[in-house]
């Protein structure tokens, strides 16, 4: 039987719906996401549709077919894509990112957006019906307690800006790059736990966490963040440090490399590639919108199986700190990178490091960076997701340390 064919079975069965609506009703989550959120909403494969109807945080009815009245909202999609919703391989980020997922909206797409975390559990729900609960863990181990130096926070002056940093120990210098949206606490294990044997130094990107925000508002270009970042490392006067970033980060250190090809010890990108066009214009309208709920649920999509429950809360936390201004140009940033053509100039040591549950970057995206950039090499964590310094801190340390002892000997 292809997936295809076992996709429309469960689609077919009048009893897997209504186990279906009973799963979401046993959500309490859903129940509060979707309490204001009143709605006909259709499930449409190749051959069959169901539409369920929602009133006061209750999926109050099941029915075969598009209801009388009509659907509000339609997520259409190939009996292919429905077999990954319901065993768990895609979900409402994921299947509709550009070229990772087929499944499509129809009817009233800001409604969904505007409710969007409803539209998650969902589909949530699905992938759950008529299986056990999920054994939680293995979970990746903890930082050992007391394991580093003091870190001290400081502010310079990079183009004009009151510029945060924090740093920690002696030693070769690490710059720490963060991701959209985020700021120097992304960092906080990896100051911590790599000072024992480096300098170890993460910034606030302009308009995040305590750096102030540029005059023309935040940058809306990965370039414009790579010459504050050569500005930043010019003012404290390092040279030839070793840099490391994640996601947006993790796609400029690699610009920062391609820019100045034998200038880093040591490059090491995590959940970073040199081409990301995989965020929608749509996604990046709707987090002016309703940023909290997309970046909850767009963070807990990305985290990896062995991320210990207080570890993907933090993950959920940072991200909804941010003004949904600033993460929205940085994103409009990362879906229009490209840098092909220039990471093959690249001459230092480069490690691509990505987690194996980050669907965001997934592995086929590495290898072909991998393919361009002479000499290049992957390491992957199992069971994590596009944080890993947060998610797998002792994982992502080690493999880091590791690899800058090896650069640099």
């Amino acid at each position: 039987m292809t997936s295809a064919s076992r996709a429309l079975d469960e689609f077919e069965r009048e009893s897997w719906w209504e186990a279906a609506l009973a799963e979401v009703n046993a959500d309490p989550q859903w129940g509060e996401a979707a309490k204001y959120f009143p709605a006909r909403i259709e499930f449409r494969g190749d051959r069959a549709s169901w539409t369920i109807d929602t009133r006061d945080g209750r999926a109050v009815s099941v029915l075969r077919g598009t209801h009388p009245q009509g659907a509000d909202i339609t997520l259409a999609a190939p009996d292919a894509e429905w077999r990954r919703v319901i065993d768990g391989d895609t979900d409402w980020f994921r299947g509709t990112s550009p070229g990772l997922g087929q499944l499509t909206v129809e009817g009233d797409g800001v409604a969904a957006m505007r409710n969007v975390k409803a539209m998650w559990l969902l589909l949530g729900a699905l992938s759950r019906t008529g299986k056990p609960a999920a054994e939680p863990g293995p979970y990746a181990p903890d930082p050992t307690p007391g394991r580093h130096t003091e870190v001290t926070g400081r502010y310079a002056e990079v183009g004009g800006l009151r510029t945060y940093y924090e740093e920690a120990g002696e030693g070769i210098p690490i710059v720490c790059i963060h991701a959209a949206g985020q700021d120097t606490l992304m960092y906080r294990h990896v100051v911590e736990g790599l000072s024992d044997e480096f300098r170890v130094i993460s910034l606030d990107a302009p308009g995040h966490g305590k750096t102030l925000e540029p005059a023309g508002g935040a940058f809306r270009s990965i370039s414009d963040h790579a010459d504050f970042n050569e500005e930043f490392m010019a003012a404290l006067g390092l040279e030839n440090p070793v840099i490391v970033g994640c996601s947006m980060g993790g796609n400029m250190v690699l610009e920062l490399a391609a820019r100045r090809p034998d200038f880093y010890r040591a490059v090491i990108s995590a959940e970073g590639s040199d081409y990301t066009p995989t965020v929608s214009d749509t996604l990046l309208e709707m987090l002016l919108l309703n940023g909290a709920q997309i970046l909850e649920g767009w963070s807990q999509s990305m985290t990896g199986r062995r991320t210990p429950p207080q570890r993907a809360r933090e993950v959920v936390w940072q991200l909804r700190r941010v003004c949904p201004e600033v993460i929205a140009a940085d994103l409009t940033g990362y879906a229009g990178f490209d840098r092909r053509y220039q990471v093959g100039r690249i001459d230092s040591p480069v490690l691509l490091l990505r987690g194996d549950a980050d669907w965001l970057v997934p592995q086929d995206m590495v290898e072909q960076v991998a393919d361009r950039i002479p000499g290049s090499r992957i390491a992957v964590l199992e069971g994590t997701g596009h944080y890993p310094m947060i998610e797998n801190p002792v994982e992502f340390n080690d493999t880091v340390r590791g690899f800058v002892k090896e650069a640099v000997r």
